[in-house]
């Protein structure tokens, strides 16, 4: 059952402006310090050297050039600056200014010198913070993505000589040197009052090894489970890996598994989509070409499958994918087979060859047999930044001044890619640079696991059933969008998603990936879903009373008081109705994720029916 508390929506919009603002002040002082300490230490010097002139003038004492420059020398250890009245106003701002721009620079030199003493004294306050393990590409820019929007990081690099350990320290990250698979240096990164930690070092196993020894630390964990993200590089480990997770249950620790390039498919889509929600383009119907099916590329073929499959306009109509790679018949015979409904959805057609083939040069693929081309899209999916640049460039000039849409997927909008930007932006007006790691590593991205995606759906269910009974957000506060939902409202639909695989194991369901996405469901029998009410009811009842929440006749948000924390045959039928829509709801939240339920075993022997 969902019952939510209510409270003000946090002010994240402040508190990401304010961190995005120090963070770039931070910057613009950490490469420009020096140069200040320089300009500040000849401003001391030269005032000081025309105070010490002007003093022994007025006393009739007059001294040498070198003997003024030593004096003035002297000012910065607070010596030799007590002179005879009369004191100009050179010498009197040299007196205090010398001293202070010596000690700023020796704090400053102090500062990169004991970087990780002082990170260590600085996170011994740091409560429910961010923890990122393993600061090279990936993690750096992740660590900084997340600095900026408001989080306090703390990152873990095992290599002492990183350059990235600097730069992640200029932009406010407190950097620990060491093995984050070791769980005392998870507990001097204090893991274990993290909010968030991330495993992103570059290999599956230890990144694996860091999220065991994280779990050791979550134990006992009150509140809110850490919920630890492992990036895992295998593509069809990751599959099996997050169908693990969503089985997996219980204990303090909360992990998410995820991949880059299974990432990046849905949000490039997203920034760059082939057809509008009325399956067109401007160029007419869509007929999109995919060049290179790796990971990203057959994973970008997939979720433009499933998003042109999801317009009702479309309905017996087909997307048009042309799939080019050096191995395309036997990668799209793949994708048939994983898919057996792909063929339903998408005329797919592979075309082998390689990037520097004549028969690439020539991009026959790009027209039709008068000549003509009919294609809406260019998605370059190639591993090689400069490659497929070129290989971009290459099919626009082909495609002349159809000014067709060519999106390049690059590393990183830097590097290569950084010769498209600022007046060469304009020159090439129709193509476009996807920074896979850059427009991937937003918290907002990588923070929608399947979990959370779960959770939101389950939250959009539970609106959508009291609005059918008449309620609203004046009448019912947790029926406010999920954004603007309080902490503890959004982790009671994280703990009702963590608890569907519980539910469905009750009555012999499993969960697997959704492959063929026309098959039906199983259907519950009237005894499971009974049966799996009263759990969510139970489940539900512990959360509560694990909260401090107590049996009362009316309900109280600021007693934490509720007349529904009895047994659920002592509910109302209209009460007990909303865990019944919540279990009925189960199949299409998964869908949700690409995940579906299966019987593994008869519900009637599990529930006595």
């Amino acid at each position: 059952m969902t019952e939510h508390r209510t409270s003000p929506p946090p002010e994240h919009a402040a508190r990401r402006a304010w961190a995005l603002l120090r963070a770039r002040v931070r910057r613009a002082w950490q490469s420009a310090r020096w140069i200040v300490f320089a300009g500040l230490f000849v401003t001391s010097l030269a005032l000081g050297w025309i105070g010490f002139d002007l003093n022994g003038r007025a006393v009739s004492e007059p001294r040498s050039f070198l003997d003024n420059l030593y004096r003035s020398l002297q000012l910065f250890i607070i010596h030799s600056g007590d002179v005879p009245p009369p004191v100009s106003w050179q010498l009197e701002v040299a007196r205090f200014l010398a001293p202070a721009v010596a000690a700023g620079a020796t704090l400053s030199a102090l500062a990169d010198l004991l970087g990780e003493q002082l990170s260590g004294l600085r996170l011994r306050s740091y409560s429910n913070h961010v923890v990122v393990c393993g600061l090279g590409r990936l993690g750096s820019l992740l660590a900084r993505n997340l600095r900026e929007a408001g989080y306090d990081v703390v990152g873990i690099e095992s290599d002492a000589q990183s350059g990235a350990i600097a730069r992640c320290r200029e932009d406010g990250v407190a950097v620990l040197v060491g093995d984050a698979t070791n769980p005392a240096m998870l507990r001097r990164a204090r893991a274990h009052r993290a909010r968030y930690l991330f495993t992103v070092v570059g290999d599956d196993g230890r990144n694996a090894n860091i999220a065991i020894a994280a779990r050791s630390l979550a134990e006992g964990r009150r509140g809110s489970p850490l919920t630890c993200f492992v990036h895992v590089i295998d593509d069809k480990l990751n599959d099996v890996l997050r169908q693990a997770g969503l089985a997996r249950r219980g204990g303090g620790l909360r992990i998410e598994y995820f991949n880059v390039a299974e990432l990046g498919a849905p949000t490039l889509l997203s920034d760059y989509p082939a057809f509008d929600d009325q399956g067109n383009t401007p160029l007419g119907p869509p007929h999109i070409v995919v060049v290179g099916l790796g990971e990203m590329g057959t994973r970008l073929v997939v979720h433009a499958a499933r998003r042109w499959r999801s317009i009702p306009g479309t309905r017996g109509k087909k997307l048009r994918v042309t799939a080019v790679d050096r191995q395309a018949d036997a990668r799209v015979a793949l994708l048939n087979q994983r898919f057996p409904r792909l063929a339903t959805v998408c005329e797919l057609t592979p075309r082998r060859m390689d990037l520097d083939s004549a028969e690439f040069e020539r991009a026959d693929f790009l027209f039709g047999r008068r000549g003509n081309s009919d294609v809406t899209g260019v998605y370059m999916c190639v591993r090689e930044d400069a490659v497929g640049l070129g290989a971009a460039l290459h099919m626009r000039h082909r495609l002349g001044d159809r000014n067709v849409p060519i999106v390049v997927r690059t590393t990183q909008e830097g590097g290569v890619a950084k010769l498209l930007g600022g007046e060469g932006h304009a020159a090439f007006g129709n193509l476009r640079v996807f920074g896979l790691l850059d427009l991937v590593c937003r918290p907002e991205v990588l923070m929608a696991g399947q979990n959370e995606v779960l959770a939101r759906a389950i939250h959009e269910n539970y609106v959508s059933n009291r609005r059918r009974e008449g309620q609203s957000v004046e009448t019912n506060h947790s029926m406010a969008e999920w954004e603007h939902l309080p902490e503890s409202l959004k982790e009671s639909s994280r703990a009702q998603a963590a608890d569907i695989s519980r539910k469905l194991e009750a009555i012999g369901c499993d969960i697997e990936p959704m492959t063929d996405w026309d098959a039906e469901p199983p259907a519950f029998t009237a005894a499971e879903i009974e049966l799996l009410a009263r759990m969510e009811h139970d489940r539900w009842w512990k959360e509560r009373a694990d909260a401090g929440w107590r049996l009362a006749p009316a309900r109280s948000e600021e007693r934490k008081e509720s007349p529904y924390l009895v047994p659920f045959d002592d509910l109302s039928v209209d009460v007990q109705d909303i865990d019944r829509q919540a279990v009925l709801a189960i199949p299409a939240l998964l869908a949700e994720v690409e995940y579906a339920v299966v019987r593994v075993q008869r519900g009637e022997d599990r529930t006595g029916e």
